[in-house]
């Protein structure tokens, strides 16, 4: 999954331009998987892109079945042959991960088959790579040091 470090990001775009030339040979923020808004105070930049979710509320509302789990990368993949273009995943979606593409189709972090390179080119340290068991690690971890403080 990937981690975002909020107040690290300086809105330099690099993680867009990295995600639609790796997926699309071309850069074309538009295509891309991640996305980093303006919060509305305009005072820091907010990359949004899909967490990965443990239960993808994306996968469930999915009536054609276009989206599934990668067993190998764990990333929610779109089967476009199977997608009707009718956004429900973005619907479903908590975090605002999923975006949507020119041509219609929602447009869902895959992780890169395991080496993301939004995470690997950000130069700012904002986006980082972590498998899930070690996220979730962490996260207990810093919650037990906090109650310790």
């Amino acid at each position: 999954m990937l981690n975002i470090a909020v107040n690290r990001c300086v809105g330099c775009r690099l993680c867009e331009i990295w995600c639609s030339y790796s997926h699309h040979g071309a850069v074309s923020p538009s295509r891309s998987r991640i996305r980093v808004l303006r919060d509305l105070d305009g005072e820091r930049d907010i990359p949004l892109v899909c967490r990965q979710c443990t239960v993808p509320l994306c996968i469930k509302a999915c009536p054609a079945g276009a989206l599934s789990r990668d067993e190998s990368t764990g990333a929610v993949k779109v089967n476009r042959d199977l997608c009707a273009g009718c956004l429900m995943c973005v619907e479903a979606c908590p975090r605002g991960g999923i975006g949507v593409g020119p041509e219609g189709y929602p447009l869902v972090c895959d992780l890169c088959e395991g080496k993301p390179q939004c995470a690997a080119h950000c130069p700012e340290g904002a986006i980082k790579f972590q498998r899930r068991d070690l996220a979730d690690r962490d996260k207990k971890l810093n919650a037990v040091r906090c109650l310790g403080e």
